[in-house]
């Protein structure tokens, strides 16, 4: 309490008119601008807030906005292709019908190079225009009919010069088996011949052949010569043996002309076998006409040619059919 009769409030309530009441009237004016100041900048400050900044300031570069302003539109403004549907079912019946031709026409490019001098002018002239035409359709065509089409024309021709080049080659098979049996025939004429000069009897003819030239005579009346030799193929015993290898040489032992008893019997029936074996290469390419029993065959085959017997093979029914298409240009019944 200061002078009496005056109250003064507690400390904790004193406000700012008792502030003020204490301080001079100059500055209290001073403080009153500076609250007022301080009051605008405020309201300044929160107006700038509430307009998201979007106030410029003065001298300041205004800030990009954050909305594009020219939107680009060359997609939406280019033409729409239109929309491609294929059909898998119809590429693949193409594909299968155009491979099928083009095998076809490799065919007829080797029948053509083949035919020459077998089949007619005409009918290779025919295929050739249809080779051509099944070409240009394995080239071209777009659709699977068309091709089958083509193929259907072509195959007559391609068929005409195949029959026609397998009748000429028959035909051309049958002359050279004629051939070779006429030359065999004059070839068993002469042997017999040359025999019946050489035998004279059991002891020789008065021609003074011995028994060894009368098997080499009868050995080349086939189209073969003799290799004399004390075994034949590593076979070596009291009877007469013989071997073929190839070429127009046989191979027989010496004993085959021991006496002429021998060399009339033992030693011409394995002669005969054995060109028997050289003619049947000549024909067919292999002796092993018969399979397993070539052997039977080619005594069979050696009796046609004029063999007084076997040379111990031994033969039946069968292997005499098969010796018999030998003799007649067959390599097979």
């Amino acid at each position: 309490m200061g002078q009496a009769g005056q109250l003064r409030p507690p400390a904790a309530f004193i406000t700012t008119a008792h502030l003020l009441g204490s301080v001079p009237d100059g500055e209290h004016m001073r403080i009153r601008v500076r609250k007022a100041s301080t009051l605008s900048m405020a309201t300044a400050a929160l107006a700038a807030l509430a307009l998201g900044f979007s106030t410029p300031t003065v001298g300041a570069v205004p800030a990009p906005g954050l909305r594009a302003e020219h939107v680009p539109t060359w997609w939406y403004q280019t033409q729409a292709l239109p929309e491609v549907k294929v059909d898998l079912a119809s590429v693949k019946a193409l594909m299968d019908v155009k491979v099928d031709l083009r095998i076809q026409v490799r065919v007829a490019d080797e029948l053509f190079a083949s035919s020459e001098g077998k089949a007619t002018v005409e009918a290779r002239r025919a295929l050739a225009a249809e080779r051509n035409r099944a070409y240009t359709a394995v080239l071209f065509a777009d659709e699977p009919e068309e091709v089958s089409a083509v193929a259907e024309q072509f195959a007559p021709a391609l068929v005409l010069v195949t029959e026609e080049v397998a009748a000429w080659e028959k035909a051309e098979a049958e002359r050279k088996a004629e051939e070779a049996r006429k030359a065999r025939e004059a070839a068993e004429r002469a042997a017999a011949a040359n025999a019946s000069r050489s035998s004279g009897g059991s002891s020789g003819g008065g021609s003074g052949q011995t028994p060894k030239q009368y098997l080499n005579a009868v050995a080349a009346a086939y189209g073969t010569s003799v290799s004399w030799s004390t075994s034949a193929c590593g076979r070596s015993s009291s009877w007469v043996s013989g071997c073929y290898t190839g070429g127009s040489t046989v191979t027989v032992t010496t004993n085959a002309y021991d006496s002429w008893s021998r060399a009339k019997g033992e030693g011409r029936n394995v002669v005969i076998h054995e060109a028997a074996h050289y003619l049947t290469r000549q024909q067919c390419g292999t002796v092993y006409v018969g399979g397993d029993r070539f052997e039977n065959v080619t005594d069979a085959y050696a009796v046609l040619l004029g063999a007084g017997g076997t040379t111990g093979y031994g033969y039946n029914s069968a292997d005499m059919e098969l010796a018999k298409a030998l003799k007649a240009g067959r390599c097979e019944l």
